[in-house]
């Protein structure tokens, strides 16, 4: 152990040295490092997540798009390993300001439940705190049989903005959800012998400084995650800092992470991240020009991974349409809980691997006129030690975790029609090219998924919109080798909301109206058409 701080402290001041000298600086994305709570009442229904394990129906409330390239990661809802369909490139619609505090109740078929609360004290000069409630839940299906869930959360947060901004909370999630692709001929298995129980804590504490001279955040994470007989502790600390030099921009990111998993056996890993960049314009050219360093400790590997970080942007016509291209290389890290969000059907045999994945893009985005915005975009990474979800061959066929390294090629596109803001109409799409080295296929990857979304409104009374996701055909394999193609996924969904008075509405959601029980992941079926009525009201 003492070898092994030497070692750490060692590598730590060649770091720093290297810091002091370098002219190259790694890329960050801090932007405005400002806390805002936002946990006023939202009125507008969203669309059906495209891949959501269903009879799990979705949630009667909306978040705002953010219409930047987001990788969402949706508490225990499964969704494949390839980039889901977000919006990418537009900018976000205006938000609606309402209400404060709100309350949602909501029923539908399979006896499913849903409640969704948000107190907090408003309009006080400093300080901002709250609860927040959320419980939905599943309680009788068929074909397959025993296909529930419970979710359940609790938030407790606050916020100061006296000088320095402060900002802490602390959430507790326990979901619940049995494994129902098991074998058809062990079909009276009891309850107790298929579900599963996940318990999430989690704390985090930032601090926020902006002045002329500089800007620097300060983030606090530490984490608690429970499976079955599968405990992870993670500690997460991350120091954001930049500051001005004239028109140009230097920023620094430093991360540490300590990860501790054991179960049967035990796993630790901690990891530091040094990725300090520049950012300036030369001509019409913006540039961003940095270096990204991962230095990684755990029971097999000691090494430090270095890579430059490049990012161009232009216009192409200025103020309308923009241009870019960059690249870089950087140390990602699976967690159980991380992998858990990914398949809620996981078993016992999960590694912890650290692909290092390069990314190199280029792509244009912006808008012809003030109805229609356009962007698309063309990324190839490199990734080693990807990990895929193939099924084991026990009685409930559950996952497990494989890896190969992979060639990822992704085009995606996105147009959206936004008439008299009345209307708007969206079209999102990717089209994937894999290339692996041992493994036959990626495995539950699509080769395609294509989405329509459109929403409307009349009178500001009666709200409603559509969406239609089409995910294409998938491999699986499970351990004996067996190999299954999952069919292309179609999901429509329609969602009515009326208004009848500023601070009480109704709601109607209909998902999967096709009634098609596509396969999310090999063995496991979504359920057909299910419903989700109810009301809000705010306080």
């Amino acid at each position: 152990m003492f070898k092994m701080l030497k070692l750490i402290k060692k590598y730590s001041i060649t770091l720093l040295l290297l810091s002091i000298n370098t002219s190259l600086y790694s890329q960050i994305t801090t932007g405005d490092t400002n806390v805002v709570i936002t946990t006023r009442y939202r009125p507008e229904i969203i669309e059906t997540d495209k891949i959501s394990i269903l009879p799990q129906l979705v949630a009667p409330s909306v978040s705002e798009r953010t219409y930047t390239y987001h990788f969402p990661s949706i508490l225990y809802h499964p969704q494949s390993v390839y980039t889901p369909i977000d919006p990418i490139f537009l900018k976000p619609e205006k938000a609606e300001i309402l209400f404060d505090n709100y309350i949602e109740v909501a029923g539908g078929n399979y006896l499913s439940s849903f409640f969704n609360a948000n107190i907090h004290n408003t309009q006080h000069e400093y300080n901002t705190y709250g609860l927040s409630l959320k419980h939905h839940a599943a309680n009788q299906s068929d074909n397959p049989k025993n296909a529930l869930f419970s979710d359940n959360y609790i938030k407790a947060f606050g916020l100061r903005e006296k000088g320095d901004d402060v900002y802490a909370e602390i959430e507790y999630q326990r979901n619940a959800i049995n494994y129902y692709g098991y074998l058809d001929k062990f079909s009276d298995l009891s309850l107790d012998s298929i579900i599963q129980i996940f318990h999430d804590i989690t704390s985090k504490a930032r601090w926020n400084r902006d002045n002329p001279k500089y800007k620097n955040q300060l983030e606090l994470e530490l984490n608690l995650f429970n499976h079955q007989n599968f405990n992870e502790q993670t500690i997460d600390i991350v120091n954001s800092f930049e500051k001005s030099i004239q028109s140009n921009l230097v920023q620094l990111d430093i991360e540490a992470n300590y990860t501790q998993f054991y179960s049967t056996s035990k796993y630790n890993r901690f990891t530091l991240g040094f990725k300090p960049h520049y950012n300036f314009k030369y001509k019409k050219i913006n540039l961003d020009i940095g270096l990204n360093t991962n230095y990684l400790l755990d029971s097999n590997t000691n090494y430090i991974y270095i890579a430059p970080s490049l990012r161009v942007e232009t216009d192409i016509i200025p103020k309308k349409i923009k241009a870019y291209l960059g690249g870089f290389g950087n140390l990602g890290q699976n967690t159980f809980k991380s992998v858990s969000r990914e398949n809620l059907f996981i078993g016992n045999n999960t590694m912890y691997l650290n692909p290092y994945i390069w990314k190199f893009y280029t792509g244009m985005h912006g808008s012809f006129n003030k109805v229609v915005q356009f962007g698309f975009d063309l990324k190839h990474e490199i990734i080693k030690d990807q990990y895929f979800f193939i099924n084991d061959t026990t009685v409930l066929r559950s996952f497990v975790t494989i890896k190969d390294d992979l060639n990822r090629t992704t085009l995606s596109g996105e147009i959206k029609i936004d008439l008299n803001k009345k209307f708007s109409f969206n079209i999102l799409g990717n089209y994937y090219s894999y290339a692996i080295v041992t493994q036959q296929q990626a495995w539950h990857m699509p080769f395609h998924d294509l989405s329509f979304i459109a929403k409307s409104h009349l009178a500001n009374k009666i709200y409603f919109s559509g969406s239609y996701y089409i995910t294409s055909s998938r491999e699986a394999i499970d351990l004996a080798g067996e190999q299954n193609t999952l069919k292309a996924i179609n999901d429509i969904n329609l969602a009515f909301e009326y208004r009848y008075k500023p601070n009480i509405s109704g709601f109607l959601q209909v998902n999967n109206i096709l009634n098609n029980r596509y396969q999310l992941w090999n063995n496991y079926r979504a359920q057909g058409l299910n419903v989700l009525a109810g009301i809000s009201f705010s306080l």
